[in-house]
């Protein structure tokens, strides 16, 4: 958690290993003995918080049954209460890394549209099923995907709103504008 804190705070780029190595507690040599570089590191966090993330989707839509607002509902819900948590704080907001080398964005590219695509499923069902306004399930995608994560960008812990209520109607709105009325 430390270094996606340092990564949160100051960017991909603007962080360097004393940073990292001072946000965990730890002497620079003793993360060099784990990783080889805070590229490395960073990519082994959004790895990490992508694959969790998968987990959790798939995990939420088992218990939902076969109901695609349902899942729908559980997912734009977590989507935006899972930086409540502390092993998933950082993650929403330590950036894209774009000076990450190819290989490393593209393992970080192939779990992002991995996430897209069950999104995309779920949305193409729901309007198979009649659930759903037809349209294009992949923008769809990006407009849900878009709206939830950046919640991360202006909810602030102890402000007016409690993120349990932001979730709530945030969740609503986005479920009302892709239900079949």
């Amino acid at each position: 958690m430390g270094a996606a804190r340092a990564f949160a705070r100051r960017g991909y780029d603007a962080t360097n290993m004393d940073e990292i190595a001072a946000e965990c507690g730890l002497a620079k040599g003793h993360i060099y003995h784990y990783f080889h570089s805070k590229e490395e590191i960073f990519t082994e966090i959004r790895v990490d918080a992508m694959n969790r993330m998968i987990h959790a989707l798939t995990a939420l839509a088992r218990g939902a049954g076969d109901d695609p607002e349902v899942i729908l509902r559980k997912w734009i819900s977590h989507l935006i209460t899972r930086f409540s948590r502390p092993e998933e704080r950082y993650e929403p907001v330590i950036g894209a890394g774009e000076s990450l080398s190819p290989e490393n964005q593209k393992r970080i590219r192939t779990l992002s549209r991995r996430i897209e695509h069950i999104f995309t499923d779920l949305l193409q069902r729901g309007m198979d099923k009649g659930s759903f306004a037809p349209g294009d399930a992949k923008l769809m995608t990006f407009v849900i995907l878009r709206a939830a994560n950046t919640v991360t960008n202006w909810y602030r812990e102890g402000g007016k709103w409690k993120l349990q209520w932001i979730a709530e109607q945030v969740t609503q709105q986005l479920v009302r504008s892709v239900l079949q009325h």
